[in-house]
């Protein structure tokens, strides 16, 4: 068979005419393959596009040309190999108009007979009847080609039309770069610059695979190569680095964040290394990677699907259209299928729909249609009212449990109830974070240190799992907060809440206050370890974790987590309206166990409550006992200069007018004993017939127990504290 031009045909496919024949050493020359001998060893091609995929050493193909055109018409070889290295075209039969073109990416730029990004050459116009052409080609590459005999006329139609199919490609390309900068400049959002970034890669892609880049870098041998590796690898870098914005998987889907930062890395660095050494690895390898992380991302697109992460459905579509097209594109390159067309520009199409899938998801983004908002915003609420039902039904179940037996619990009842009120108050301060409108209860000064206390206390009265938790205060208690306290006890019991083990590990909670000198701002720090492995601040998990962020943002706070397995730890940084408390005197000798205060009486007691709280905050170092009985230890364990302030209470759990008898036989004359109580028929003339050297009422806590203190103290000898010199004055 041979390849024939006349007025006809204006253009034959050398793939249906031609022959082949594989040198495996690469050490054959011209004159070797044009022996007789080898002549024979040349199979047909019979095929329209030859596919070679990846071969070692040099195809050699033979075509036989017989030129018949009219005067003045001329004709052309026109390969289409634009990475392969070496492109040779010889015409051994010619004696006079012999062609010796030496082509290819390891070639000089300047070796091609017409600078074109495709390899063309001229045919000679007086040749004989019939002469033989050899092509020599040799890549490291998968070798696909295309190549044709075709009139000047033909070749410009052919030229013309790959031109308009570049220029199309690239126009749509120019309209996405131009959108995504648009975008960027509005929102400052980094998804967009980088999107913008890999539209860029994927423009030096397709000129790198249609032979562009050497064409404008004529003098970089190798460019065209490292170019494509580069940006082929690079390309899935950005791509996956763009997941990462467009899912949120950082805050969505925490552990699979971890994956694709890691496959960024990987791709990133071997990019590096095959624009760097392309002739040192495989090309194979590339191909792998470039595939499996289409294959990963395609498979995260499915999970945030189901996950019902907000325009996950784009997300998916775009990951198909990729996915497929680079599948049938990777499959065409090494020979596993024959599409020419897609081969060529199927990679760039594809890459190109899947940038205008990624678009309407943005386009979406910034003008939600009503419907589209109404899925959007049920998406989250769905997920919520899931997690209450969830949490109701857990306590319906133990209240069911316990009324199933035949004597109930009370306490496991209380328990439950009170978990049930705990719920309905987190849905008030959700409802509270949506409208702006937190709540601002308990906004008198509060010791911060008490404060956690009270957290920690009111965590304790809901836990059901014998939880462990360690609070370590830090220098708390010399600390007054003036505003927002509500928000900031809820804060620290849902810390404990949501983070505490189900184990016997313990968390434990740091909380200190920083000074910022120079702006003079105060942060509350606070640092909650170990947390366990599955508490994240995932969207989905609003009534848990997630809330965690909403309250410290609705404090203009920072919230992250950092640290691996038992270093894992949440991090809350939040600024405070807080002042710092200065100890008096008095409670100067409470903390120099100069003067031991006392408070006996029954833990539970609201009165005790109320007045340990008070002495607290006003940093008096206190010794709580339940009964008079531990009292005696501590009178025989006491110090020459101690002197004991002894607070003893009545009310509804405690008889503290009857317990005096039981120690003031023990007390020295510096020591003295105030009653609190809450009963309207006390008085102090009782009080002081009972023995007790003072008596405050319960209302007057705050205003009158520390001036009577201080007063029995200065009314003792040797006192540190400063008599009041009182005068009368004469009328």
């Amino acid at each position: 068979m041979m390849a024939l031009l006349d007025e006809e045909n204006h253009s034959v496919n050398i793939g249906s005419v031609g022959s082949y024949f594989i040198d495996e050493t690469g050490r054959l020359t011209l004159r070797d393959i044009d022996s007789e001998q080898l002549r024979k060893r040349f199979v047909p091609l019979k095929r329209e596009f030859p596919q070679f995929g990846l071969v070692k050493g040099n195809i050699w193909i033979r075509v036989e040309v017989a030129q018949r055109l009219p005067a003045g018409e001329n004709a052309a070889l026109h390969i289409k190999a634009p990475r392969a290295q070496v492109v040779d075209v010889y015409t051994p039969s010619l004696l006079n108009n012999q062609i010796f073109a030496e082509m290819g990416d390891a070639r000089p730029y300047r070796n091609r007979i017409i600078a074109y990004p495709d390899y063309v050459v001229p045919l000679p116009s007086s040749a004989p009847p019939l002469y033989t052409v050899y092509i020599k080609v040799n890549s490291r590459l998968p070798v696909n080609l295309f190549i044709e005999l075709k009139t000047f006329s033909e070749l410009t139609n052919d030229i013309q039309k790959d031109t308009y199919i570049t220029g199309f490609l690239m126009g749509i390309l120019l309209l996405l770069l131009v959108s995504n900068v648009f975008f960027f400049i509005r929102t400052r959002h980094p998804m967009y610059l980088l999107y913008s970034t890999l539209l860029l890669g994927i423009a030096c892609l397709h000129f790198a695979l249609h032979g562009f880049v050497y064409q404008l870098f004529p003098t970089l041998m190798g460019l065209q190569e490292r170019v494509y590796n580069f940006s082929a690898l690079a390309c899935a870098a950005l791509i996956t680095y763009f997941t990462r914005f467009y899912i949120d998987t950082k805050e969505t889907l925490p552990r699979i964040d971890k994956l694709l930062l890691l496959m960024i890395l990987g791709n990133a660095f071997l990019a590096v290394i095959y624009a760097l050494a392309p002739q040192e690895l495989n090309i194979i390898f590339l191909s792998i990677s470039a595939f499996s992380t289409l294959l990963v991302l395609l498979l995260v697109a499915l999970y945030s699907v189901y996950k019902r992460i907000p325009y996950a459905l784009y997300y998916l579509t775009a990951r198909v259209v990729l996915t497929v097209g680079h599948s049938i594109w990777i499959c065409t390159t090494y020979g596993v299928l024959s599409f020419p067309f897609w081969y060529e520009w199927g990679l760039t199409i594809s890459i190109i729909l899947e940038a205008l899938v990624h678009f309407s998801g943005i386009i979406t983004r910034h003008t939600p249609t009503h419907s589209h908002a109404a899925k959007v915003d049920d998406m989250p609420r769905y997920e919520l009212l899931t997690e209450i039902a969830s949490r109701i039904k857990r306590q319906t179940a133990i209240i069911d449990h316990q009324y199933s037996l035949n004597e109930p619990q009370a306490d496991e009842l209380k328990q439950a109830y009170k978990n049930l009120s705990n719920i309905a108050e987190r849905l008030s301060f959700i409802q509270g974070l949506q409208t702006n409108s937190t709540p601002h209860r308990l906004n008198a000064p509060t010791n911060l240190q008490l404060l956690i206390d009270q957290a920690a206390i009111d965590f304790y009265t809901l836990d059901q799992s014998d939880a462990e938790i360690d609070m370590q205060y830090g220098q708390t208690v010399g600390w007054e907060l003036l505003s927002n306290s509500y928000i900031i006890k809820h804060l620290f019991q849902v810390i404990m809440e949501e983070l505490h083990h189900h184990t016997d590990q313990t968390l434990n909670i740091e909380s200190d206050v920083e000074i910022n000198e120079r702006d003079g701002q105060r942060i509350l720090h606070i640092r909650a370890y170990p947390m366990p492995s599955s508490v994240t601040l995932e969207k989905e998990h609003y009534f848990g974790p997630r809330y965690l962020r909403d309250l410290v943002e609705a404090l203009e706070g920072d919230i992250a987590i950092s640290g691996e397995g038992r270093a894992r730890a949440l991090i809350c940084r939040i600024p405070v309206n807080i002042r710092q408390i200065e100890a008096s005197e008095l409670a100067k000798q409470t903390q120099l166990e100069n003067l031991i205060l006392v408070i006996i009486g029954h833990q539970d007691s609201d009165l005790i409550e109320r007045t340990s709280n008070f002495l607290h905050t006003r940093l008096f170092a206190l010794t709580h006992i339940d009964t008079v009985s531990d009292l005696h230890s501590l009178l025989n364990q006491r110090n020459a200069k101690s002197r004991f302030v002894i607070l003893l209470f009545e009310d509804e759990k405690n008889f503290g007018a009857s317990d005096l008898a039981g120690f003031v036989s023990a007390l020295h004359e510096t020591d003295s004993c105030l009653l609190i109580s809450n009963n309207v028929n006390m008085s102090q003339e009782y009080a002081s017939a009972l023995g007790f050297n003072g008596f405050v009422y319960s209302s007057q806590i705050e205003t009158k127990l520390l001036t009577d203190i201080e007063q029995l103290q200065r009314e003792i000898p040797g006192s540190m504290l400063p008599k009041i010199k009182r005068y009368s004055q004469s009328t």
